[in-house]
């Protein structure tokens, strides 16, 4: 069943930027705004369904501190929106990602005790599984050609570069609230998703930008997205509670081998049969053997 759970987050993390891949959206915060409301719609369908009452037995304490999830989340999409800006997609993604496995990794182990049998040998494999996603994942990333990953902006770097590490801590933190909250995640969403929106509408805001799109069906598009991204989000929250937050979150994030591929063999970027493609492909096996031999300890 764990392999099922696992398969949810890392096929619709790594497919949901596809039906909104060509549309022209203002800023990256209407982006974001979209997609948190199509996320709010899946959570409200599976809500609805839920057997009635289910909503009543949350309680205060576990709906806000669910909301505050979702806030984290959209305050860690701000960090990576200042990432891209000033260091490109390709560079800022190569700091938060390994930082988002690293976190929750570190999380698992400190704040849910997930790694009781410290034993040699367990560490060893721990260590080296780790090593091989991160060392996949980084050439994945770089192995992108140069127009893909854009200039990097000298003014602000060094901003850019504490946005990239904020985004990799707090991407790395965002769903513990559920954990703690201790409810059932089909309940546990529905916060989850109000606070992501919530912390979108402020960004949105702030920007100053109007949401409007070009088209009606530019908006159903980065809807479906949204409703995508919540299909993985519900899969990685069932990965997280069959082997803990550690594993199941580090476990999620090979979304990003997908998503190379529908890079590859879709966008065609790169080019396949190019150098950048064969890397990115080799990178892809790295972070599945990787995460393979992660999600086999116990």
């Amino acid at each position: 069943m764990e392999f099922f759970y696992a398969l949810i987050p890392v096929i619709g993390w790594g497919t949901w930027l596809a039906p909104s891949q060509n549309v022209r959206f203002p800023n990256q915060q209407v982006k974001t705004l979209y997609v948190t409301f199509g996320n709010l719609l899946l959570a409200v369908l599976v809500l609805v369904r839920q057997p009635a009452g289910s909503l009543a037995a949350l309680s205060a304490t576990s709906f806000w501190l669910i909301f505050a999830g979702g806030l984290i989340w959209a305050a860690s999409s701000l960090c990576a929106f200042v990432a891209t800006d000033r260091l490109g997609i390709a560079r800022a993604f190569g700091i938060w990602a390994p930082l988002n496995i690293i976190v929750s990794m570190l999380w698992g182990a400190l704040l849910f005790n997930e790694f009781p049998n410290r034993s040699g040998t367990t560490l060893l494999v721990l260590g080296a599984s780790l090593a091989i996603i991160i060392a996949g994942v980084l050439l994945i990333i770089f192995s992108q050609n140069s127009k893909s990953s854009g200039p990097i902006v000298r003014r602000g770097a060094a901003l850019g570069y504490l946005g990239a590490i904020g985004a990799g801590v707090l991407w790395g933190t965002y769903f513990i609230p559920i954990q703690y909250a201790d409810v059932s995640m089909w309940i546990g969403g529905f916060p989850l998703a109000l606070g992501m929106l919530s912390g979108s509408i402020l960004l949105t805001a702030v920007a100053r930008r109007s949401p409007r799109l070009d088209r009606p069906s530019d908006a159903l598009r980065t809807l479906l997205s949204g409703v995508i991204w919540g299909i993985g989000n519900s899969g990685m929250l069932l990965l997280v509670a069959a082997l803990g937050a550690g594993r199941g979150f580090t476990i999620a994030q090979l979304s990003v081998v997908v998503n190379a591929l529908v890079g590859i063999f879709w966008l065609k970027e790169p080019q396949p049969g190019s150098r950048a493609a064969w890397l990115t492909l080799f990178g892809c096996v790295l972070a599945t053997i990787g995460g393979i031999w992660l999600g086999t300890l116990r």
